[in-house]
């Protein structure tokens, strides 16, 4: 019955005219990312409440409408920008329209549950996901074709400003750096090892990495996994003795794949985007 009452508000009613030129100037990966995006968040808040045990009222319903309307429009507003001038990921504005039921859920004074604790830092109510795959099979792969499309483009374009496009590698000794980093270049992109989260950082604010590959064995490689795949950058990660449990978390972390060390070393380059 009370989830009724949310179902009630999202009837499938047709985007807004005022918003239909925006989305008519999209490049088709983001339109599909935006409609399936959009359409999954109610249904996705609804099961986690439900998961969770918060109360699925006419306050957190509007509260749930509210939050709809903001992805919707800053949604569109990002991804009709060209793919270097989006300052936030699709994952990052999904995950701030949700901090709007989490100050809703504050202000009726619902107290957090302690069942499912969040992987993400201040996510009090535990309502942040880990990729888009907890959306469910189509805005998985929406969100997977945008992210190809957005690494096709900046491998394709010939940009006039310094910042070109680059491979990221984070290995954990120098030695695998200094064999790695030739095997990952190509003409026109670089690749660039990076020893530490910092220099990771720089390279994400650059705007510049076409997909990452990250050392398990790093001592930040935990670190460097959570900026990567917050900045809905394509990244693998390889590695020795990981267990399911491991790779299962890094997959529902939205890294892409996880692969053994000896398979990625002996052709690192096949794991690297194809451009038509």
């Amino acid at each position: 019955m009370l989830r009724g009452i949310v179902d009630d508000m999202f009837d499938g009613r047709p985007v807004s005219p005022g918003r239909m030129h925006i989305l008519d100037g999209m490049v088709p990966e983001a339109q599909r990312l935006h409609s399936t995006l959009v359409s999954a968040f109610p249904a996705y808040v609804t099961t986690v409440f439900t998961e969770r045990g918060y109360p699925l009222n006419r306050t957190t319903a509007l509260a749930i409408e509210e939050a709809t309307a903001f992805l919707d429009v800053e949604l569109a507003v990002v991804l009709d920008q060209e793919y270097r001038e989006q300052r936030r990921s699709p994952l990052e504005l999904f995950r701030t329209a949700l901090e709007i039921l989490a100050s809703t859920l504050v202000d009726s004074g619902v107290a957090p549950s302690t069942t499912e604790p969040s992987t993400a830092e201040g996510d009090t109510y535990g309502l942040a996901l880990g990729s888009s795959s907890a959306l469910g099979p189509a805005a998985h792969e929406a969100h997977l074709e945008w992210g190809a499309a957005k690494a096709s483009a900046f491998m394709s374009e010939r940009s006039t400003t310094t910042n070109d496009p680059v491979v990221l590698l984070l290995a954990a000794d120098r030695e695998d750096r200094t064999m790695l980093v030739p095997l990952l270049g190509s003409p026109g992109v670089e690749c660039l090892g990076a020893r530490n989260p910092a220099a990771v950082a720089a390279a994400i604010e650059q705007q510049s990495v076409l997909i990452a590959f990250v050392d398990l064995a790093h001592r930040s490689a935990r670190q460097v996994v959570t900026q990567l795949t917050g900045a809905d950058i394509p990244t693998v990660v390889y590695g020795d003795g990981f267990d399911d449990f491991v790779e299962t978390g890094l997959l529902a972390q939205g890294v892409r794949t996880v692969i053994r060390r000896d398979v990625f070393v002996a052709d690192p380059a096949r794991f690297l985007p194809r451009i038509a």
